[in-house]
């Protein structure tokens, strides 16, 4: 078989048999008249010969429709945004049916038979360019914004553990504080709490935090200017107006808080990151109790 032949043969057998360069998932939907409001449907496929529609209606091969092609896009001022053009059916398939654009024959000068205003092979052409170029367009504005949101849920995140933390800290302060104050003078003649208890509550009220192990707890107690440490460090703890009354407790909660995802790069010695650092939160309550 020489060459010519088997260029005949390959062109029998091919089933696609459009001339030209086909787009797929293009941002276009077709309309078309069914004797009442026309709908959209979408394209899975174009190019300057053809189109295959997503419908569920099936015509028989060889039937002509007038349909309008629309981009879904928003392209620029005074740009066409549709054309209308006529199509035949050329094979119909499971999801949709292929169609063939019926356009005007082309004079060997380059000018329409029809009327000037009709649409011919040069103007689908034009515009599934311009459709074209619309996509490539916002794919670049996508990718360009794509590094900016990521960093904006990466912030989200962080942020949301970071006032997590903040708040958890808080709180177990807070309820060590009520708990050391606890003495005698309560209802039902309550122990004053010890130093285990006071931890173990610690303990109890930040196991919510991932990095719990960093949590330092300073227990101190001011009793009329004598300062007593019953755990850690009280090198400034808060001295009492009234110090002949009340005996202060002060309980710190320190706490290292790691964000959850880390910065990929970061100028510490500028201050500048892209997320939160690694940060201590330190939260103090005070409780007075009578002497």
């Amino acid at each position: 078989m020489n060459p010519r032949e088997m260029s005949w043969f390959r062109r029998l057998l091919l089933t696609d048999k459009r001339s030209g360069i086909r787009h797929n998932a293009p941002p276009l939907v077709v309309y078309y008249s069914e004797g009442g409001k026309s709908e959209p449907h979408g394209v899975r496929d174009a190019s300057v010969s053809g189109l295959f529609m997503l419908t569920e209606h099936r015509w028989y091969p060889g039937t002509i429709i007038t349909m309008t092609l629309q981009c879904t896009q928003l392209l620029e001022k005074n740009v066409q945004q549709a054309i209308t053009l006529r199509a035949r059916v050329v094979r119909s398939a499971a999801d949709g049916v292929g169609f063939a654009f019926d356009l005007p024959p082309r004079r060997s000068g380059g000018l329409s038979r029809s009327a000037a205003h009709e649409v011919d092979m040069k103007t689908v052409e034009s515009f599934l360019k311009r459709v074209k170029s619309e996509v490539a367009q916002a794919l670049i504005e996508y990718l360009l914004l794509l590094p900016i949101v990521l960093l904006l849920v990466v912030n989200i995140v962080n942020m949301g553990g970071f006032f997590f933390a903040w708040i958890t800290v808080a709180n177990t302060s807070r309820a060590a504080a009520n708990y050391a104050a606890m003495a005698g003078a309560s209802a039902g003649a309550v122990q004053v709490a010890s130093v285990s208890k006071i931890l173990a509550m610690v303990t109890a009220e930040d196991s919510s935090l991932p990095n719990n192990p960093s949590v330092v707890v300073d227990i101190c107690r001011n009793f009329n200017g004598v300062v007593k440490t019953l755990s850690g460090t009280c090198a400034a703890i808060p001295a009492d107006s009234e110090p002949a009354s009340y005996v202060l407790t002060s309980i710190d909660v320190y706490y290292t808080y790691n964000p959850f995802v880390p910065a990929g790069f970061q100028f510490g010695n500028l201050n500048v990151y892209v997320t939160i650092p690694p940060s201590k939160i330190h939260r103090r309550t005070v409780m007075r109790t009578l002497q």
